[in-house]
């Protein structure tokens, strides 16, 4: 500090010392962190940064005190006002901030001193709360075990099931066509899959597209068995069909935890008659929602009235738009609007087409407390490598976007993974399932696009990112 002063008739410049600066030991705690598997104490690191050095880059990193649960870093700092947060550092040099609050704040005393400990993000344990879920989409995987498909794990061939479950995961999906031109994506190859996965002790989801092929934002095709069928005759149809499922399952001792009714519906379903369009589009209006909903609410009426009671399956509505929170509130809000009863919101999230995490976190918090409902990330993928095995040209490759701090290498793909489920489940979110993470290429059989987006190498041989469902710090 300066003062100007006058000393003999001059002026001149007095100075004071500054404030002394006194050591500051900053202490968090990741034990709740580490039980979620959202740090890996052999890859992050964590750091401590603060308006005290401008908030840089280059934080000061925090050194194990006992073990790695207990963190702590001290650091000369003068008395006064300081702000400060905790972040994780991965490897390939993603970013995660302490995003769930706001900026922590102390006053230094003049003798320094410790902060009481914290828990990153303000997490703290939950003795007892129920595992998230952890799940993968495999329909392909009896097509392609029949085109001479394996896999292996540090060099072990297992069975794709098992290995799998050791793994984390706790749920497949599995998606049903009506009537396809392949047996495999019908009814008894469906079944006849479902009852290995039950074996094998994961629960089931069932994706019915009501399509004989795929159900996406860009097609929604009729059954051919339905073509040109009128709009009350098609919701019978649906209703029909859907008891039909509903019973065989059952016939066969098939459990299903959640049932999709409908795949990335955003748009509707079952076009035209089921086709309804964003505002302003010639598909929004009163007779398109009114054509979609009854056709929705005959799926929903046959699936309550099969279902054993008090034991029926959990209703998963899936739309792609994960990162979109206003295309979400106006298909939930025409859905609810209507007195649709479902249990839960499927999103997509592929981060080239939906956004950041960012866009995904804000519409999770957003959508489960306005509509009261479980959310659960439907389908995801990253990739681990942008090389190609075969001359199919691949759904991710050098030109598309991918989120900063994760390039394409499977390290990256681990950590992509784990802060997905970390920002999935911190917004209150049920879980993250995977879309055919065993979708590789065989040489018998047609080329993979999704080769590079899977969580097994072009062999088979499983990547780090199979693990994402594990605790991996501990």
């Amino acid at each position: 500090m300066r003062r100007l002063a006058t000393i003999c008739g001059l002026a001149t410049w007095l100075v004071w010392p500054a404030a002394h600066a006194a050591p500051v030991t900053f202490q968090v705690d990741l034990q709740p962190y580490l039980a979620a598997g959202y740090f890996d104490a052999a890859t992050d690191r964590l750091e401590l940064r603060g308006d005290f050095n401008g908030w840089a880059a280059d934080g000061y990193p925090l050194q194990a005190t006992g073990s790695v649960a207990a963190q702590a870093v001290t650091v000369d700092l003068p008395p006064g006002p300081v702000a400060y947060k905790f972040v994780i550092r991965r490897g390939a040099g993603a970013v995660v901030w302490e995003d769930h609050i706001a900026n922590r704040r102390w006053t230094v005393p003049v003798t320094g001193g410790a902060i009481p400990p914290v828990y990153f993000d303000d997490m703290a344990p939950a003795p007892g709360a129920p595992a998230p879920l952890i799940g993968a989409d495999l329909s392909h995987v009896p097509r392609l075990e029949s085109l001479g498909a394996t896999y292996r794990q540090n060099g072990q061939y297992a069975p794709l099931l098992a290995l799998v479950r050791s793994s984390g995961f706790n749920l497949v999906r599995l998606r049903l066509w009506h009537t396809p031109a392949e047996p495999w994506q019908g009814l008894d190859a469906t079944v006849a899959y479902a009852h290995r996965v039950q074996d094998a002790g994961l629960d089931l989801m069932l994706d019915l597209h009501y399509s004989d092929t795929w159900a996406d934002p860009g097609h929604q095709t009729v059954p051919s068995a339905w073509s040109g069928v009128p709009l009350p005759a098609l919701a019978d149809s649906v209703a029909t069909y859907t008891r039909q499922v509903m019973a065989r399952f059952q016939a066969e001792g098939l459990t299903l935890k959640y049932i999709q009714l409908g795949n990335e519906i955003g748009s509707g379903f079952l076009w035209d008659s089921g086709r309804i369009g964003w505002p302003g589009s010639a598909w929004d209006t009163p007779e398109q929602w009114a054509g979609f909903t009854s056709l929705l609410q005959a799926a929903v009426t046959a699936v309550r009235e099969s279902a054993p009671a008090g034991a029926g399956p959990e209703i998963v509505l899936h739309v792609a738009e994960g990162g979109d929170n206003a295309r979400c509130r106006w298909f939930f809000d025409g859905v609810t609007t209507a007195g649709i009863d479902f249990n839960v919101i499927g999103l997509s999230f592929y981060p080239w087409w939906h956004g950041t995490l960012w866009d995904l976190e804000t519409n999770l918090r957003d959508l489960g407390s306005r509509y009261g409902k479980a959310v659960v990330v439907a389908e995801t993928a990253y990739p681990w490598s942008l090389e190609a095995a075969d001359t199919t040209a691949n759904f991710v490759t050098d030109s598309t976007p991918l989120l900063a701090g994760y390039p394409a290498t499977p390290q990256c793909q681990l950590d992509f993974l784990r802060d997905l489920r970390r920002v999935v489940e911190t917004a209150g979110g049920l879980g993250v399932i995977y879309w055919e993470p065993a979708y590789v290429p065989v040489s018998t059989g047609p080329g993979s696009p999704y080769e590079n987006l899977t969580l097994f190498d072009f062999g088979g041989c499983a990547l780090p990112g199979l693990l994402f469902g594990l605790s991996l710090g501990r």
